[in-house]
């Protein structure tokens, strides 16, 4: 390896001299104590390079870049302080026959020392702020000068990809601006765009945006220097997570998808390796929900990849010492409900996964790592009932809302997300692709800046959820332990949830023995999965039914893979039809369960009196969903009749004064001992 990357593999070497793609007037390089680093192709190999530093006063820094045999070329500066506005030149000394001489020097303007960060992953990460319930009120504030410490970067769109099968370390392709969002949220919009907006600031990334506002607005709070802030946007809509990746990586985790592996990583991470930055988030899943989920401790599937991306991005991002740290902090947002493509039997072990299956960030696997769950924020009108209904929208016929919508009271919404009340009630904000695409996206970013904030800057609030450690069984109770070091000076809230109705939801669950279809190996299955068979009653099938449930993480018979595989090929056959599997009666065996907060504000007890626990109590499981009610309101007959909207941040378990969901869990529970277990490698047996 080379100090620029990866010298063996060339590419097409051009006759001019350029700056890389991310390059350009307005942008945000980052500050101290990393260096920040400037690079692009020249003419030739030996071709002489130099870079000149201007604070606007005088030239403070003067670099000779190295030009490697390729032809790239970059120059890596000193450190600087945080803020400015510098002109930084390039200039082809020698080598540069055939370029006059506006072309053989380069020159950017109003540069800006900051701290910088690559957003990547997929749809959710790629969706605009304009398909947000919050763009009235951003926009508002970014037009008034704030939050004017903000530029942007956009690379690719939802639907834009770049992709390469080799690296570009530096490129032309997918050529754009840096913008200040103060100037770019001005320009004006042409009202027949349909889905397409050309206002940068509208354009940009709802997550990744939202994630600079809510730490623009912590650092001020908590009386900190707010520093520029420069966020780059890489991420493509239907990817998964092997395309992001390179090659090697790829291969050293078991059961990947060999069709999608690697293009994008090549395409579009690549251009940027060699750009310095503090960190990174990753929202994405979505695409990879229809396969195998698998666990990093045994290197299968999302579980390991998870955890390799990871290591990748760091690791090639930090080549050069002194530029990205080495354990540069690296955000994680888990999927809202309505994400699962199709496949919400995957869910709650794809949530897991994205935690490398330690339940939690950062982890052993995972260190300097961050999370935001969004299991809790899923669209509030994702029912398309809703919409029939006429509680979504006025009816075109009377200019009203439907006779059966149910009166709205604000007094249960989370307190921070009361300014959207309105805008929530009146629909206001368009779908993109519907519910997949949650219109809510600024408590995604305010639980990643308050996670970074507090887990990495050094922060002394909560920077997770609560988490569970350990439980204690009696004969008539369960108290539910959550880590005292990881709550800090917070404590468990217990919201108002729904007992009755569907049990396949994120509340809390308890798995007995009450039911006919309970026993202690099906409570100890954490993940059902379904065939469909060829035909009504066709083994493995029985009793006229067309769908086989099993239990395909944990104990029981699995069908042979070719039975999986032939029922892949007719689900996908069935096209339009879009069959739907029967219900799987394993899951009545779970109960939604009545809690109570302790005194001290790190525990939940479990009244058994009131559960039928006939044969006995096998589990627990929290935020774990099943299959068809991937959310905190599966319960609320109301909201599935769409005469209500789905409140965000409506599940049972959150910390109260940070207003932060509790981590997912799944537990055994051990009848001799009275101790649970969570899945390895997560620990609970406190």
């Amino acid at each position: 390896m080379r100090t620029f990357l990866l010298a063996a593999l060339l590419h097409v070497v051009s006759a001019d001299f350029t700056l890389s793609v991310g390059f350009t007037d307005d942008m945000v390089l980052q500050m101290e104590p990393e260096m920040a680093s400037i690079y692009g192709d020249a003419p030739l190999s030996t071709s002489q390079i130099e870079v000149s530093v201007n604070d606007g006063k005088s030239v403070v820094e003067t670099v000779t870049a190295t030009v490697f045999a390729d032809s790239s070329w970059k120059a890596t500066l000193k450190p600087k302080p945080m803020g400015g506005s510098y002109l930084i030149t390039a200039t082809c000394k020698s080598g540069c026959s055939g370029l006059d001489s506006n072309s053989s020097v380069l020159v950017l303007q109003r540069v800006t020392f900051g701290n910088v960060y690559f957003c990547s992953g997929q749809s959710n990460m790629a969706l605009s702020i304009y398909f947000t319930f919050e763009i009235p009120e951003k926009t508002a504030e970014v037009l008034s000068g704030k939050y004017s410490n903000i530029r942007t970067f956009m690379y690719g769109s939802m639907g834009g990809a770049m992709p390469s099968y080799t690296p570009r370390y530096t490129t032309q392709v997918g050529l754009t601006s840096w913008y200040n969002i103060s100037y770019s949220a001005s320009i004006p919009e042409p009202t027949d765009k349909g889905h397409v907006q050309v206002n940068p600031f509208h354009s940009f990334s709802a997550t990744c945006l939202n994630f600079g506002f809510a730490l623009t607005d912590l650092l001020e709070r908590e009386g900190k220097p707010v520093p520029p802030i420069g966020l780059i946007q890489s991420a493509i809509g239907g990817t998964r997570i092997e395309q992001w990746i390179d090659n090697s990586t790829f291969v050293s985790c078991k059961n990947g998808t060999p069709a999608y592996n690697s293009n994008l990583y090549y395409g579009m991470v690549t251009p940027f390796v060699n750009t310095t930055v503090k960190g990174f988030l990753w929202y994405q899943g979505e695409n990879n929900c229809g396969e195998v989920m698998g666990n990093s401790m045994t290197k299968v599937g999302y579980g390991c990849y998870q955890v390799a991306i990871v290591d990748l991005w760091r690791r090639m991002f930090s080549a050069v010492e002194g530029t990205t740290d080495k354990l540069a902090p690296f955000g994680v947002v888990s999927l809202a409900s309505g994400g699962s493509e199709g496949h919400g039997q995957h869910m709650a072990h794809m949530r897991w996964s994205q935690t490398g299956n330690y339940g939690l960030l950062p982890n052993p696997a995972m260190p300097n790592t961050f999370l935001a769950h969004a299991f809790d924020i899923g669209d509030p009108w994702g029912e398309s009932n809703a919409y029939y209904q006429n509680c979504s929208r006025l009816d075109p016929a009377t200019g009203k809302h439907g006779p059966n919508c149910m009166e709205w009271n604000d007094d249960t919404w989370d307190a921070d997300l009361k300014y959207l009340y309105p805008a929530v009630k009146n629909n206001s904000a368009p779908f993109f692709m519907g519910g997949i695409h949650p219109r809510i996206k600024s408590p995604v970013g305010r639980r990643l800046a308050l996670a970074y904030y507090n887990s990495i800057l050094g922060g002394t609030d909560v920077f997770t959820g609560p988490t569970i450690s350990g439980c204690q069984m009696s004969s008539d109770s369960i108290e539910v332990k959550f880590n005292k070091t990881l709550l800090r000076n917070d404590k468990i809230m217990v919201q108002d949830f729904n007992l009755t109705g569907v049990v396949e939801s994120l509340s809390f669950m308890t798995c007995t023995g009450a039911s006919p279809y309970a026993n202690e190996s099906v409570c100890a299955c954490s993940g059902w999965n379904y065939v469909k068979c060829t035909a009504r009653g066709a083994w493995p099938c029985a009793n006229n039914q067309d769908t086989f449930w099993y239990c395909e993480e944990g104990p029981g018979w699995k069908p042979p893979v070719s039975v999986i595989e032939d029922s892949k090929k007719m689900i996908e056959s069935d096209g339009n039809l879009q069959w739907v599997p029967e219900r799987n009666n394993f899951e009545t065996a779970w109960v939604a369960t009545p809690l109570q907060p302790s005194t001290t504000g790190d525990s939940i007890t479990i009244d058994l009196k009131q559960l039928n626990t006939t044969g006995g109590v096998f589990a627990i499981r929290y935020g774990w969903a099943s299959h068809s009610t991937d959310t905190c309101c599966g319960a609320n007959p109301d909201v599935a009749a769409g005469y209500l909207p789905c409140n965000p941040a409506a599940c049972p378990l959150m910390a109260a004064s940070a207003l932060i969901p509790a981590n997912p869990f799944f537990a055994l529970l051990d009848a001799k001992s009275g101790k649970c277990e969570c899945l390895a490698p997560q620990v609970c047996d406190e």
